[in-house]
């Protein structure tokens, strides 16, 4: 038997920058390439780049569910390896990707069956619902393939192997990126499908993603390495922990994306085709920034539920204060530059000077939102990583509600600026930052359960 390996957490700075720097890129390398593929769109014309928008938040709430159950998983198998229980490790991932493969066949089966009446609904203008709903009978199928990657990324994360996934992301994007390239516009000999071109394009990415992940962990030999012997037996036990422990985040995380949706939708009826792309821009802008802050909040998962598995409660606030100075710092210096020249960003999506005006507001807004990012997702996944999940879920209903209002009476009734518009991240990240503080200081999560 080969030499076992070591599944304890270094909490250091050092140790929490060899964590967190490859989720960060290879969450960055995907957000560069959704700003590529935006401006691709941006060249094909403002309306593509508006419907970008709506297409692309819709995928996002499916997403968002499996990044839930991620989390989740994360969370579980993170605690397992401060345990040092490591057959439980293997069995965990695999009950989360069975698990992730029915929540993909559902959302495939809704999609085909009962998009477009949403779309019409919603009030959107017809075209717009022919070419969204066209495009996402395409792209929903990625879905299959995400969720498979996603299972496996939260496996080498909970194994402190997050530099593999840099390696994932890199070919996903460049995959991506040459197939955008060929079948929006007709190169390398490829048809020129226009828009739904980005969703083929897109498809076939995830498909590369999650065969490459999977040649990582099979040829690496990553599980041996940690002595980690697959277990495929489905047991009901572990099927019911992940999903009690993923169903509210994976409520959160849809209810949160869906809310989004439903900001893009008001921003499609009230505002024109300029102000639409500029919040496609506006919702890119987000992802990127936000990147470093979704990588800090999956380290800090992984970190404190070591640190729990290990027994280690007093030192859970003195790790997150290191992560909360890592993490504000490097967003600082992201938002200081993005605001001393705007017009680099915007020049990127091909539209012309007004667009660059239209853009600018927004942008300073979004900037700041950033920064309240930072420290919201880093206490929630505090939360998440005590297995307080329920809790969770009641943080994230108070703050979508607190959004919903704020953008209904902004945007529905007063008809106010895009500008005001886009303050909706403010109010929705300080209620979620406000309420994990106030639960980690005051709340009972200290009696932690075990799973």
């Amino acid at each position: 038997m080969a030499q076992q390996s070591s599944l304890r957490i270094d909490t250091s700075v050092k140790g929490i920058i060899l964590l967190t720097l490859p989720i960060s890129m290879a969450k960055l390398i995907p957000e560069i390439n959704y700003l590529v593929n935006a401006g691709f769109l941006g060249h094909l014309g403002n309306v593509e780049l508006a419907l970008a928008g709506i297409t692309g938040v819709y995928y996002l709430i499916f997403a968002a569910i499996g990044y839930g159950l991620n989390n989740a998983l994360l969370a579980i198998m993170s605690r397992r390896a401060g345990e040092e229980n490591r057959r439980q490790i293997f069995s965990t991932l695999w009950h989360g990707l069975v698990i992730a493969f029915f929540l993909a066949l559902g959302f495939v089966a809704f999609t085909l069956l009962g998009l477009r009446e949403i779309l019409v609904f919603s009030g959107i203008p017809a075209t717009s619902v022919y070419m969204a709903h066209d495009f996402l009978n395409i792209r929903i199928f990625g879905l299959f393939f995400l969720y498979a990657m996603q299972m496996q990324n939260a496996y080498l994360i909970s194994l402190q192997q997050s530099k593999y996934l840099m390696h994932v992301a890199i070919l996903e994007s460049v995959v991506n990126v040459v197939l955008d390239y060929g079948l929006i516009f007709g190169n390398f000999g490829l048809p020129a499908l226009g828009f739904n071109g980005a969703a083929y394009a897109s498809v076939i990415s995830e498909v590369a993603g999650m065969l490459t992940v999977f040649a990582i962990i099979k040829g690496f030999r990553i599980s041996r390495r940690f002595d980690i012997i697959p277990d495929w037996q489905i047991k009901w036990s572990t099927i019911r922990l992940v999903f009690t422990q993923g169903l509210p985040l994976m409520a959160q995380y849809a209810v949160s994306t869906l809310a989004w949706w439903i900001f893009f939708l008001l921003v499609s009826r009230h505002y024109d085709y300029n102000e639409q792309a500029v919040s496609q821009v506006m919702r890119n802008l987000f992802g990127l920034g936000g990147v470093f802050s979704w990588a800090f909040g999956s380290a800090t998962n992984t970190i404190i539920s070591n640190l729990i598995g290990q027994g280690k409660i007093s030192q859970i606030f003195p790790v997150l204060s290191r992560i909360m100075k890592i993490s504000i710092g490097g967003m600082l210096f992201i938002t200081v530059l993005l605001n001393l020249f705007p017009g680099l960003f915007l020049g990127i999506f091909g539209q012309g000077p007004e667009f660059m005006i239209l853009g600018t507001g927004p942008l300073r807004i979004v900037s700041v939102a950033m920064l309240i990012l930072c420290l919201g997702i880093i206490w929630l996944n505090t939360v998440v990583a005590t297995g307080k999940t329920n809790v969770v879920f009641y943080i994230e209903v108070a703050g979508i509600t607190s959004y919903l209002i704020y953008v209904w009476i902004v945007i529905e009734v007063l008809r106010q600026s895009l500008n005001v518009a886009w303050m909706s991240e403010w109010v929705y990240w300080s209620v979620m930052f406000g309420l994990s503080f106030w639960y980690l200081r005051k709340g009972d999560w200290r009696m932690i359960e075990r799973y």
